[in-house]
């Protein structure tokens, strides 16, 4: 216990440094061996919680959210399903939106500017689209045909509208424009200045940015007529995904670590994530969600144990929390006194869903005094009141208190996470 309060005090001293500020996005990271999909700060690259803890992703690709519905759409190749998840703070699962054919083996996903729902088939080299209500395949937007093969989960429709489907077997690039039906199946010519296993792919206006996984580079291709424009990047380690960061930088995925890379020049421009803090094997796809709005409350789980501090880390308040196997939290509380001087307080208590009420004790009387002249006999323990807490996400939230020692009354805070101990999510 001594050593515990010590940690906390000693992290109370450095928080302005260490305390996480809010990001505007989370980076998500898919793992087709791992089965999973991890959450990351997309700007500390602190590895914040699985997506899904159920076991139901199995072969993760692609993941976009549906402009139509604001949900985000998972494609689970191991289980041919297009799974849908809620961008709240819990990232609820919402339902299987399609589960499809067992040859089909899905990989990317795409939506149109008019809510149209385009799924790229790798097992049958096609794309499909989705009727937007009931996930039923409804249309081949790029049917079979000689020429082309693997689609991959890069698939994206671009700001003009039109449909670019990575060929990873053919190494090229497909193209279809959803209004008119027009379908080039060689748009990127295979093999075009090197490209080999198409993966991603990003649109930049006038050009795309085309990732080719076996040759280990980025390459620029003019978005009107496939030419190649100059190559961005080489000598990745088999690259897979890449998305546009609000910067305007190019995020890589590659060796199982997402890279930031300037556009223009095609320098390095450091590390964002490692794949391996998300427990992610043959990572696949990235993509950066708006983070949730912090409302509401969530579920109190393991996943919140560690040291807290009150909003803004001013010094005035530490707390260090502990969820218990039984269904109870602990909870130490170091601030000060009313008249001045230290205060710790502790309890235990039990855990109710989204909220715990606890009743705080202090352990008082002229035997406190610091070893070897503690004295036991001279000290008592004096129930102090109630701590309530409730949390709004996995780092932030609210601390409610009634006391029954003069001085200290009744109010609430809001309090932030300091530290997550290793081995833990939430």
């Amino acid at each position: 216990m001594v050593i515990r309060i010590l940690l906390v005090l000693s992290a109370l001293a450095f928080a302005p440094a260490l305390r996480a500020q809010a990001c505007a996005e989370h980076l998500f990271i898919s793992g087709y061996f791992s089965n999973n999909v991890a959450i990351y700060d997309a700007c500390s690259g602190r590895f914040l919680r699985q997506l899904d803890t159920a076991g139901r992703i199995r072969g993760a690709q692609a993941v976009r959210i549906n402009p139509a519905d604001g949900l985000i759409y998972v494609v689970s190749e191991g289980n041919d399903q297009i799974q849908r998840y809620r961008r709240d703070a819990g990232y609820t699962f919402v339902d299987v939106f399609a589960q499809l054919a067992g040859s089909l083996d899905p990989t990317g996903i795409a939506f149109g500017r008019d809510g149209r729902v385009f799924v790229a088939s790798y097992g049958h080299g096609i794309v499909v689209e989705l009727d937007r209500n009931s996930g039923q395949v409804i249309g081949y937007p790029l049917p079979a045909g000689s020429g082309f093969a693997g689609a991959d989960n890069g698939m994206m429709v671009s700001a003009a509208g039109l449909l670019y489907v990575p060929g990873y077997d053919s190494n090229s690039v497909a193209r279809v424009n959803p209004a008119s039906g027009e379908v080039s199946r060689q748009f990127v010519a295979p093999r075009a200045a090197g490209l080999r296993q198409t993966r991603g792919i990003v649109d930049e206006g006038a050009t795309i940015l085309v990732g080719g996984e076996g040759s280990g580079e980025i390459y620029r291709f003019d978005a009107n007529t496939g030419a190649h424009v100059n190559t961005l990047i080489s000598g990745l380690s088999r690259p897979t995904g890449l998305a546009l960061a609000a910067d305007g930088s190019l995020l890589v995925l590659a060796a199982n670590r997402v890279r930031r890379f300037d556009r223009s020049s095609g320098a390095e421009l450091g590390v964002v994530a490692l794949g391996a803090d998300g427990a992610i094997s043959g990572g696949t796809f990235i993509a950066l969600v708006p983070a949730p709005a912090s409302t509401g409350s969530v579920p109190i789980t393991s996943g919140f144990t560690g040291a807290w501090v009150d909003e803004g880390a001013t010094g005035q308040l530490g707390m260090g929390l502990e969820v218990l196997a039984d269904g109870n939290i602990v909870a130490l509380v170091y601030t000060f006194a009313p008249a001045g001087g230290q205060a710790w307080i502790g309890g235990v208590g039990p855990i109710s869903g989204d909220h715990a009420t606890i009743t705080m004790s202090t352990i008082d009387g002229p035997g406190g005094r610091f070893a070897p002249n503690f004295d036991p006999a001279r000290v008592q323990n004096t129930i102090w009141g109630s701590l309530t807490l409730r949390f709004s996400d996995c780092n932030r939230g609210t601390l409610e208190w009634e006391s029954q020692v003069a001085g200290y009354g009744s109010g609430s805070m809001p309090i932030e996470r300091l530290t997550l101990p290793a081995g833990l999510e939430c």
